[in-house]
């Protein structure tokens, strides 16, 4: 066994915790449901089965294919998988190039994306109510960020548009 592998956790379906808090170097795989969290890991995976209830996630990257309620955010990467279904979340993110959400993933109720800029300059997106996403706008330009790859594509930014600090923080529904 190698001394430089990180220590992983496991949460199996049928599991419910009720305070989970801690700091895992790791990754953690929730299959069960855990409410009240206040967590810092390497990598968090809430599987289809999984179930995350209200508090505060900080994680290299975090993946979502299950349910999860009133819990901010705060990471480079996320991606939420066709079954994610996220309700009343804050997503806080270095960069709007981290962010993956495919086009069947359910969002619910109050969720805010924020993108922190270098500077203090921040823009966010919101959208209330029941709404799927549609991502099939070919106008937003794609940066080109192969798997394992945490450089974007340095060409993308120049094709961005530049944003007012005003349009930034404007609400932007997420689907109709």
């Amino acid at each position: 066994m190698s001394d430089s592998k990180q220590p992983e956790g496991f949460i199996p379906g049928g599991l419910v915790i009720d305070h989970l808090c801690g700091t895992l170097e790791g990754a953690l795989t929730i299959a069960g449901e855990v409410e009240n969290v206040e967590l810092q890991a390497g990598h968090l995976c809430v599987t289809e089965t999984g179930v995350m209830k209200d508090g505060q996630v900080e994680a290299d990257s975090i993946v979502i294919d299950g349910s999860v309620s009133g819990v901010t955010f705060t990471t480079p990467r996320l991606s939420a998988g066709a079954g994610a279904r996220i309700s009343d979340c804050v997503i806080e993110m270095g960069s709007p190039t981290g962010c993956a959400i495919h086009e069947d993933a359910c969002f619910e109720g109050d969720v805010r994306i924020s993108v922190s800029r270098k500077g203090g300059a921040g823009g966010s997106a919101s959208g209330s109510g029941s709404s799927r996403t549609n991502s099939t706008s070919s106008a937003t330009p794609q940066a080109n960020i192969p798997a394992g790859d945490d450089e974007p594509d340095l060409h993308w930014p120049a094709q961005t548009p530049d944003i007012s600090e005003a349009d930034q923080d404007a609400d932007i529904p997420l689907g109709g």
